[in-house]
């Protein structure tokens, strides 16, 4: 399959639907689905994206979180999972399976020096390649620069960098990319531009090189089909727009917990590593992503759980 450069595309997890129509029907062209993180999760959506991609004509490629910060033993077995994450889920060799690498959730971009970060993602990309799929790399421009010696990495595999860099600009919704702003690095193949691409709640991507996969789609056993209501979402009193979601926050650190969803509101608490965060809702807006706790009496705490592409704890 081919996507050609300049094409639009989405990363997607088990913060999105597991049907991706209204994605396609946006104008994405592929999608990079989360399949796993560290060595212990695995998306539960990952089989129901990857089909939904597949069946609307999209690329679909994969994911994984990496957790093993400057191990490269720990890299290897982390590539190992993803591979089999990835064949579980039906993204099949041929087919782009990237590392995400990030600070937080587990992982340290600073663990190591930069020659040291490298061959530490080397060992992962080496470990997906062996197992016949093209190895990307995503990351922060400013993560790369400062703590990965890249050309190392690039000197190997090419054109194989998954770049974020958000352009900000108060109120302004980022539905294409503004190549004014463009982060200028050599060997990018695709660039995160934004992370609510058309008021969808999912990072928008575009290509800059022609995606080509060499694996063809592998259809699934069937299951019951199930029906899927789309997510209950409203807008605040502040413009904001917020969806309904129960699940699990476990913070990396202290965070405080706001009487609003506004850096500003008052402080009324705070978790820190170890909590446990039950939330009903989410909302993207002003650069971060906020969750909302249900306390005593009707009220409800509000925190955040993500700044621009950096979690600050894990979900369960």
């Amino acid at each position: 399959m081919e996507v050609a450069k300049r094409s639009y595309g989405v990363d997607v997890s088990d913060w999105q639907a597991s049907n991706l129509s209204d994605i396609v029907s946006a104008g994405s062209k592929f999608a990079l689905i989360k399949l796993s993180e560290g060595l212990n999760y695995q998306n539960p959506k990952a089989s129901a994206q990857v089909n939904s991609a597949n069946s609307n004509g999209m690329m679909a490629a994969g994911y994984h979180y990496a957790h093993f910060s400057a191990s490269r033993s720990q890299a290897v077995l982390e590539g190992n999972y993803a591979v089999s994450s990835a064949k579980q889920a039906g993204i099949v060799p041929g087919s782009y399976l990237a590392c995400d690498y990030e600070e937080g959730s587990g992982n340290s971009t600073t663990q190591g020096d930069g020659a040291t970060n490298a061959d530490t993602i080397l060992a992962f990309m080496d470990t997906v390649a062996s197992a016949g799929y093209k190895p990307l790399l995503y990351s922060g421009k400013y993560i790369l620069t400062d703590n990965v010696d890249v050309k190392k990495i690039t000197s190997k595999y090419g054109t194989c960098l998954w770049i974020a860099s958000y352009k900000y600009d108060s109120g302004v919704r980022q539905d294409s990319p503004d190549f004014g702003y463009f982060p200028s690095m050599d060997n990018v193949a695709i660039w995160q531009f934004t992370d609510n691409w058309r008021g969808l709640n999912v990072d928008g991507n575009i290509s800059l090189v022609d995606l080509k996969t060499d694996g063809k789609p592998v259809a699934q056993q069937a299951k019951p089909a199930v029906k899927q209501s789309a997510p209950q979402s409203w807008v605040d009193e502040l413009g904001d727009t917020w969806y309904k979601e129960e699940g699990k926050f476990y913070p990396n650190g202290t965070i405080n917990i706001r009487y609003g969803a506004r850096t500003t509101s008052d402080i009324i608490g705070t978790v820190t590593k170890g909590d446990c965060v039950k939330y009903d809702a989410y909302s993207r807006h002003g650069g971060y992503v906020w969750i909302r706790q249900p306390r005593a009496n009707g009220e409800h705490g509000f925190l955040v759980c993500r700044q621009g592409n950096d979690p600050w704890g894990t979900f369960k």
